[in-house]
């Protein structure tokens, strides 16, 4: 269980601010909104993508974190189909453990050393450590996945067998949190 919530520190994704304010707007404020949302749902169309499903995983009696899947139409379809998991972290968790993680869950999944060692590699460049309250975002397109730090790209697109492997710690059936999964996929 310990490896699965701290392997999600991916990206730290903040609305932007005229996404974000919970107070009544003014006319010129609803215009600004109304832009800042053309811009971003633009340049990053998953903003508008429909929520598949969400989880919260718990550990003893700890909340760790809460998970949101979202794809385009709003039906999970596989692995490879596009997605975004966007994570909002409610502990810190620090890099290394959640690349500890990472590699506990490939290797519950099945996939040898020779593959995840130049993932781990690869994802050791671009993580940060996470703090309560970051939000995270890895989206997969085509079947590539980015990871985002608000809206910026966080690294470089990675592979599809990283992209596919990643993914597959959430989504394949054979995850170590079933349950999880099936929220996430709305079954």
């Amino acid at each position: 269980m310990r490896a699965l919530w701290l392997l999600l520190s991916l990206v730290v994704i903040t609305a932007p601010p005229a996404l974000a304010s919970n107070q009544a707007p003014t006319i010129t404020e609803t215009s600004n909104k109304e832009s800042a949302i053309k811009s971003v749902t633009s340049q990053y169309p998953w903003y508008q993508w429909k929520t598949v499903g969400q989880a919260t995983l718990t550990w003893g009696l700890w909340d760790i974190y809460n998970s949101e899947l979202k794809t385009p139409t709003g039906k999970y379809s596989g692995l490879d189909s596009n997605l975004a998991l966007i994570i909002r972290y409610l502990r810190d968790i620090d890099k290394d453990d959640l690349l500890q993680a990472t590699n506990e869950q490939w290797q519950h999944l099945g996939y040898s050393k020779q593959q995840i060692t130049p993932w781990l590699t690869t994802l050791s460049a671009i993580w940060p450590n996470v703090k309560k309250g970051d939000r995270l975002i890895f989206v997969q397109r085509n079947g590539i996945g980015q990871f985002y730090q608000g809206t910026q790209p966080l690294g470089k697109p990675l592979s599809k067998s990283l992209t596919r492997s990643f993914i597959a710690i959430w989504l394949s059936p054979k995850t170590d949190y079933p349950e999880l999964r099936k929220q996430l996929i709305n079954q």
